[in-house]
């Protein structure tokens, strides 16, 4: 992960050197997956410690503010999408591990 000068952030899957990104504008239920190129996130602290909310930045899309969560294909392995951001559901909540 890599903070910018605004503020925002890019999240990298250090193993396959892919971004947290989805195709195209924004929308709710759109598939995020790994992209080469980065794309900027929003951390919205949770309750817990090192827990956020990891949000579209730029405010509401549709009248909703988008976060990552599960998608709601309900298919093996779960795949992650845009969906409106609930703050008090922990368990749209992401927990961060600093890895040197």
């Amino acid at each position: 992960m890599e903070r910018l000068s605004n503020g925002n952030y890019t999240i990298r899957n250090l193993r396959s050197e892919t971004y947290v990104s989805y195709d195209g504008d924004p929308e709710m239920n759109k598939p995020v997956v790994g992209y080469p190129e980065p794309r900027e996130w929003a951390l919205y602290q949770s309750d817990k410690p090192h827990t956020f909310h990891v949000v579209v930045p730029g405010g509401p899309v549709d009248g909703e503010e988008l976060a990552l969560d599960l998608s709601l294909l309900r298919i093996f392995p779960p795949r992650i999408a845009l969906r409106p951001l609930e703050v008090s559901d922990r368990n749209q909540a992401w927990t961060f591990q600093f890895m040197e």
